[in-house]
């Protein structure tokens, strides 16, 4: 019996028979995939961040506010105990930990073929960025508010706009302090709190979509 070689490859047409030309071309695609997936998490984080505007107003529409009434010398509360002080905070927390399972899932599903460490990436800084646009509109809202009961008659009802309290954001402050080598001091003025609900929800939520998925590279078989 006479087995028969296997033909070398050809140089001028098979790629593969030159090593440092097949690798550029695999180096290539890899590229191509990645510069993918930076367009992919880049788009998904400007949706989200955008996504700030209404998130901030359905927070002002749902959130209970604290009825006000300007007395000689100030203003007080017309409750004693009023829950809207708090509530502000937990319905901010609530409407991103909904948002953040949304996010992620719906991700999951549309962004199938660019699913991955780096589409995760853009879905987490999207996500913070999305509420802290919502964190500032409503911050702007509670700043007007006081501006308008300094300027209010004596005797006038005002009912004051929600707010986040256990947010303690200051990047100025925090590169301040870095420079003099104050990192404990530059930590506490980037404590997120409730502004790292949403990123923390869509994390959990993408991380047991991928835990769950039956493809091992986590994408569809179509080709890139």
């Amino acid at each position: 019996m006479t087995v028969e070689a296997t033909p070398e490859p050809d140089p001028r047409t098979d790629p593969r028979a030159d090593p440092h030309v097949y690798g550029r071309g695999v180096r290539t695609r890899s590229q191509r995939t990645v510069g993918r997936d930076l367009l992919a998490a880049g788009v998904l984080a400007v949706i989200l961040t955008a996504l700030g505007f209404p998130y901030a107003m359905l927070w002002q529409i749902v959130t209970p506010r604290v009825e006000f009434v300007v007395v000689d010398g100030g203003w007080v509360s017309v409750d004693t105990y009023p829950e809207g002080y708090i509530e502000g905070d937990l319905m901010f927390a609530a409407i991103g930990l909904v948002l953040g399972i949304v996010a992620a899932i719906v991700a999951w599903a549309a962004m199938r073929e660019r699913r991955g460490p780096i589409l995760l990436l853009g879905l987490v800084i999207g996500s913070i960025a999305c509420q802290v646009v919502a964190w500032k509109i409503g911050a702007n809202e509670w700043q007007d508010f006081w501006d308008a009961v300094e300027r209010a008659p004596i005797g006038v009802h005002m009912w004051r706009p929600p707010s986040v309290l256990f947010v303690e954001l200051d990047p100025g402050a925090a590169w301040q302090a870095l420079k003099v080598g104050e990192l404990t001091a530059a930590l506490g003025s980037l404590q997120l709190g409730a502004l790292a609900v949403t990123a923390l929800a869509a994390t959990f939520t993408y991380t047991v979509c991928a835990g769950w998925s039956r493809r091992p590279g986590l994408r569809t078989d179509a080709p890139e």
